[in-house]
């Protein structure tokens, strides 16, 4: 913080700094000293909120978890990559949370957790690095199943869409709106039998659900827009999903289709038609792979070519060009040694200090 420390002066002492120096300073910084650096001036604020800035900081790893650790229960962990040349995934308390023993974690979205409390439809949104969080207004129906869709790289607003009842080859849908501040009941046709989707596989980008059918083996593509119906359209996969193990993801912004196949990692690209990207063998990125199970594809890298996977131990970043593994992350923490862990959702964005923007609608408890 010395650098900050010597420019905070006031415009009374003739010195100061263009806005594009000020920049390439805070781009130096570390996520908290950067948080903090908002204090400093408003024009300090001004450029931290920019989306210019958001858009050329570096993304950071941060992952939901659960320890396989009887006597730390059963409760979701939160952990962020930690900075420096450390290799720990560190803990995030979630102590200042509405969390309580018996709630769920329906979902996570790109910094966001989503908290059903037990028992009761009453739903919070949670964001771990900030330690803020927003109890939800009561949805009109029980939820069957309940997603998180949020994109810090375009927008401060998120949703909830519950799905509170199946039909043939549709359902009934409750959409939460924190531009709205309220729930829409809706009705959605997926084009495919809704017994085949796969909750599993569900991936938002850039205001669209994407989900994974078996019969027949497709994409639903489901546009999640404000005042709109919720219209989906099918891509056909280009193989079908080994035992239901598959995931979609974008990466350089266009949509990418993940599957094992035996001891093959493969990643196909939707350019026009699918065209097969990669293969490559699960062993090379994490050790053991074709043990299956205990072995995840958690995400792509939303710019370049690597992907993130997880065994119970540690998660790793492997190059899918160059073939050779670019990061590793332990879980951090004394109490973890030797101790499983099951990740559950991975995300990289810029920061998640930036995500407190999603909390700015007044409607927030501390």
């Amino acid at each position: 913080m010395a650098i900050l420390k010597c420019t905070s002066i006031d415009s009374g002492t003739g010195f100061s700094l263009s806005e594009d120096m000020l920049t390439e300073i805070i781009l130096r910084l570390p996520v908290k000293s950067m948080a903090r650096s908002k204090c400093v001036a408003k024009n300090w604020c001004a450029i931290i909120s920019d989306g210019y800035l958001r858009r050329r900081l570096p993304l950071h790893l941060s992952v939901v978890y659960f320890p396989d650790n009887p006597a730390r229960g059963n409760a979701p962990r939160f952990a962020c990559a930690a900075s420096g040349d450390s290799h720990l995934l560190e803990d995030c308390d979630l102590g200042f949370s509405p969390f309580r023993e018996g709630d769920v974690v329906c979902d996570a979205c790109n910094g966001l957790l989503l908290f059903r409390s037990a028992g009761t439809p009453r739903f919070y949104v949670v964001d771990p690095v900030t330690r803020r969080w927003v109890a939800l207004p009561r949805p009109s129906r029980d939820a069957r199943l309940s997603m998180l869709v949020f994109d810090p790289f375009s927008s401060r607003h998120y949703h909830v869409i519950n799905f509170t009842g199946w039909h043939e080859r549709g359902a009934a849908v409750e959409v939460f709106s924190s531009e709205t501040w309220a729930w829409t009941a809706r009705d959605v046709e997926f084009g495919v039998p809704a017994s085949s989707l796969s909750a599993a596989s569900m991936h938002f980008h850039d205001g669209a659900v994407y989900m994974l059918a078996s019969d027949p083996h497709r994409v639903v593509r489901m546009d999640v827009a404000p005042d709109a119906e919720l219209a989906c359209t099918t891509v056909e996969l280009p193989e079908p999903m080994d035992g239901g193990d598959g995931r979609v993801a974008h990466s350089g912004g266009q949509l990418h289709y993940v599957t094992r196949d035996g001891g093959l990692l493969k990643v196909w690209v939707l350019e026009g038609q699918w065209r097969l990207k990669h293969a490559v063998k699960v062993d090379d990125v994490v050790e053991g792979g074709c043990r299956g199970s205990e072995i995840r594809f958690l995400a792509l890298h939303p710019e370049k070519d690597s992907v993130y996977m997880s065994s119970p131990w540690k998660l790793v970043e492997y190059d899918l060009t160059k073939k050779e593994i670019t990061g590793a992350w332990e879980f951090g923490g004394k109490d973890q040694t030797d101790e499983k862990n099951r990740v559950v959702k991975t995300w990289l964005v810029p920061s998640s200090w930036y995500l407190s923007d999603s909390f700015a609608s007044g409607h927030v408890q501390c």
